[in-house]
C-alpha cells in the first residue's frame, strides 16, 4: 500500500514507487563488500563510527569511478534514478587491484611492476591519466 499527497496518475506513482528500490542495491554493496553491517565490538561509537566509515570508502569509491571515468553516464528515466552505472567494489578489485606486481629496486630507488595483461595495463593507464588531468 502506497500512501502519497501527489496528485499524478496511478501509472507515474508506481514507476516513482519503482525507481526508488535504487537503494537497495547501495545498501547491499556496503553490506557485501564495506562490511557495513557488521559488529565489530560491544562498544555504541566504536560501532557508528565503523559505519561512517563504511559509508565514507564507499563514496570515496563512487567518486573514484567518476573521477577515473570508469562511471557509464546513463539516461534517467521514471524508473531509473542514477545517473552513472557504477561498478561494484569487487569488480574494481579484480579490474585494477588484484593484479600481479613486484616492488623492485633499480638503481635503490622501489618502483612497483605490474606484470599484468596489455588489456589491464592499458585499464590502469587511463584510470591514471583521468585522475591526473
Amino acid at each position: 500500500m502506497v500512501v502519497t499527497n501527489k496528485t499524478d496518475s496511478v501509472a507515474t506513482i508506481w514507476h516513482f514507487m519503482a525507481g526508488r528500490g535504487a537503494h537497495e542495491k547501495t545498501l547491499g554493496e556496503l553490506k557485501q563488500n564495506f562490511a557495513f553491517g557488521s559488529v565489530v565490538t560491544n562498544d555504541w561509537d566504536a560501532n557508528s563510527t565503523w559505519q561512517l566509515l563504511s559509508a565514507l570508502t564507499h563514496n570515496l569509491v563512487r567518486d573514484f569511478q567518476l573521477k577515473a571515468g570508469l562511471a557509464a553516464p546513463r539516461q534517467n528515466s521514471r524508473k531509473r534514478t542514477y545517473r552513472y552505472g557504477f561498478r561494484s567494489m569487487r569488480t574494481l578489485r579484480f579490474l585494477l587491484i588484484h593484479l600481479p606486481g613486484r616492488i623492485a629496486r633499480p638503481q635503490g630507488r622501489s618502483e612497483l611492476r605490474i606484470a599484468a595483461a596489455p588489456e589491464a595495463r592499458g585499464r590502469i593507464e587511463s584510470v591514471l591519466d583521468a585522475i591526473a588531468a
